[in-house]
């Protein structure tokens, strides 16, 4: 019977744990789970513990997490850790588990310091002692840790004194409330900002609870209505740099104006004297066109054997590469080529390449797997052990329920002063059996469950082995075929055969994207043979332009020595006016640069005062890997150790209250 003591043991220990109270959390979506990291520290601020519960709802759950241990807190579901890999099965409406963190690093640096009378002293050395005490807060950005939560996330801390230890409390920038006795200082640590702040008080006796800092990401949604201020700003700096702008776009114009005229009339002499010699040159022009026009059709017909031979060329570097997808070889000509490379490209399919390529991969794969049927077998089996086990222990359950109650009610006898031999005769009676199947039929179905559950933990490594073998003994063909049916999708998923699929693809594509290109190539000498017969066409035009020319040149030569008076008298007005404008753009441009910036001056101002207050709209991210991508909220709970003086030893009580049947059986097991 001692075996089953300690199953019992087991069961309702873990029956009593179930029941007790979880924190509260927000609902979540199946796709979504919320984080809630606890840091345990000493009266110092280092971290000594770090955990994580993770709260998901009902279904086969896949989280990550570097953790030394896990554990479920509310039901008894299977979690299992492979790696930073946790997995979990259970039917229940909200699913919470615990997971102990390997690392103690968090985003901050928290420092709590103690000094009485001027000297600094640990913790545990101030505990009990009087005198004038300083309590030196510190926390800073952690640069070890990696992330953003340091400037996304606020932290309020909590220091609660006793006021009948700790008298004329002072200190700067917190929050100051009175709980009963204590005095509670409240600081808010926002984003990205830290705290270096100290708290001073006259104690006697001294003791501290723990303190409390809670870290969760600040979004305060904050409006500041400067609408009407802006509007007359905006208006304001809108008239300056139209003003300026318009004064400017002024001076340059006339400045403009007054090079041109400055220029015209410096050269309008020359433009009188040179009337002539352009005349005459017109003259030659046109005999020159005359002559370029009868060199046309010898340069357009070397244009196009030019054409002709980058099609050749682009024909034999391109037959060289379609015999290795086995594909016929082209001829390509400056008429035809674009049809013949669209024909091309469409026989450069990469949707037919991929099938082809994943049937042979499938083939393959195949046919590895059915080589190793037998190791893949027993590979399943032992990946589902825990099931096979449950139902093994489950065909034995009847047996297992009255021995557990019938060393319940063994001990219940000995502990009312039967001896042994009594206990087991009375067992053994009939009257003793029908007890054990009383009590087995007031076992809960939770009960019974946890009872299976440490059966399932006893179990020999031989046990297990030998149930193995039976499960794997009786499988079935279809279940062997479902078994190599899902390794196969397994390995058809794995990146080796999807390399291999994807570099045939990638051969295929980069072979078309070749054959774009020298399409693209093909098309830009056509549009150069194109502008070239555009070109001869506009020369001939131009011969006969230069002949118009050169009799409108005779009628430009009595013109120009008027237009060299009235350009001399334009010069002098416009050298006036540009003066003028200059002097204009040089004040309005002053009077802008002191008023362009006034918006942003009072924005910046305004952006001082509600800097730190938001974070943005972005979502949470895991604290505890970043493998998990649909975090619905984050939240840090940090609790230092309380400061105490040493109790003394608690006096047992002198009389116990009757214990029911339930009760004594708790009782057993040190669980009441």
């Amino acid at each position: 019977m001692n075996r089953f003591k300690k199953i019992t043991a087991v069961t309702l220990s873990a029956l009593l744990l179930g029941t007790s109270a979880t924190p509260a959390f927000a609902a979540a979506d199946s796709t979504e789970k919320e984080e809630v990291i606890y840091a345990m520290t000493d009266a110092s601020g280092k971290v000594d513990d770090l955990e994580a519960v993770n709260v998901f709802t009902n279904g086969d759950i896949t989280d990550y997490g570097d953790y030394s241990a896990v554990k479920m807190l509310n039901t008894n579901g299977d979690i299992s850790q492979d790696g930073d890999k946790i997995t979990i099965s259970t039917d229940a409406e909200k699913v919470y588990y615990q997971g102990t963190m390997k690392t103690k690093t968090i985003p901050w640096n928290i420092s709590i310091r103690y000094f009485l009378d001027g000297k600094e002293h640990s913790a545990q050395e101030i505990a009990g002692k009087s005198g004038a005490l300083e309590i030196r807060f510190e926390v800073t950005k952690n640069d070890s840790f990696s992330g953003d939560i340091y400037d996304d996330y606020a932290l309020q801390a909590s220091f609660t004194l006793d006021t009948e230890k700790c008298k004329n409390i002072t200190t700067d920038g917190a929050t100051v409330a009175n709980v009963g006795k204590n005095k509670q200082l409240t600081y808010t640590i926002l984003p990205g900002k830290g705290i270096d702040t100290t708290i001073k008080t006259d104690v006697s006796d001294f003791e501290m609870s723990a303190v409390a800092i809670n870290g969760v990401r600040l979004n305060l949604d904050i409006d500041v209505d400067d609408e009407e201020l802006m509007s007359k700003v905006d208006e304001i700096i809108s008239a300056v740099k139209s003003t300026n702008s318009g004064a400017s776009e002024l001076k340059d114009g006339t400045g403009k104006l007054a090079d041109a005229t400055s220029t015209l009339n410096s050269k309008v002499g020359d433009l009188n004297s040179g009337v002539g010699a352009l005349a005459s040159g017109a003259g030659e022009l046109a005999d020159g066109l005359s002559t370029l026009v009868s060199k046309n059709g010898q340069l357009t017909s070397a244009a196009y054997s030019a054409y002709e031979g980058l099609c050749t060329a682009a024909s034999t570097a391109l037959n060289s590469k379609l015999s290795d997808y086995g594909i016929d070889e082209v001829a390509l000509t400056p008429s035809t080529y674009a049809s013949v490379l669209m024909d091309l490209l469409g026989k450069l399919d990469a949707d037919a390449v991929y099938q082809q390529a994943y049937d042979a991969a499938l083939q393959q794969v195949t046919a590895q797997v059915e080589a190793q049927a037998d190791t893949l077998y027993r590979s399943y089996i032992n990946s589902q052990g825990n099931s096979i086990y449950m139902a093994y222990v489950t065909s034995q359950a009847d047996t297992l329920y009255s021995q557990v109650a019938a060393q319940a009610i063994y001990e219940q006898l000995i502990e009312s002063g039967y001896t042994e031999d009594q206990a087991n005769a009375y067992l053994q009676s009939e009257e003793g059996k029908i007890a054990v199947a009383a009590a087995v039929s007031k076992m809960t179905d939770e009960q019974k469950a946890q009872i299976l559950n440490a059966a399932v933990a006893n179990l020999t490594d031989e046990q297990k082995q030998q149930i193995l073998e039976a499960a794997l003994a009786s499988l079935s063909d279809e279940q062997k075929t479902q078994i190599r049916e899902a390794y196969i999708q397994q390995m058809m998923a794995s990146d080796e055969i999807t390399s291999q699929i994807n570099e045939a693809v990638a051969k295929v594509s980069e072979a078309a994207k070749q054959v774009s290109e020298l399409k693209g190539q093909l098309d830009s000498y056509g549009a150069f043979y194109q502008g070239l017969l555009d070109y001869t066409s506009g020369v001939a035009d131009a011969a006969s332009g230069a002949k118009t020319l050169k009799v409108n040149m005779d009628t430009l030569v009595s013109n120009t020595e008027t237009l060299k008076v009235s350009v001399g008298e334009l010069n002098d007005a416009v050298a006036k006016l540009y003066d003028g404008t200059k002097e204009l753009a040089s004040g309005t441009a002053e009077f802008e640069s002191k008023t362009s910036n006034m918006d942003e001056q009072i924005t910046e101002e305004v952006d001082k005062l509600t800097s730190g207050l938001s974070n943005g709209d972005g979502g949470a991210v895991s604290f505890v890997s970043d493998k998990n991508e649909n975090v619905d909220s984050l939240q840090f709970v940090i609790k230092t150790s309380a400061i105490e003086k040493a109790e003394a030893p608690a006096q047992e009580a002198e009389t116990t209250a009757p214990l029911n049947f339930w009760q004594k059986l708790l009782a057993l097991f040190g669980l009441a």
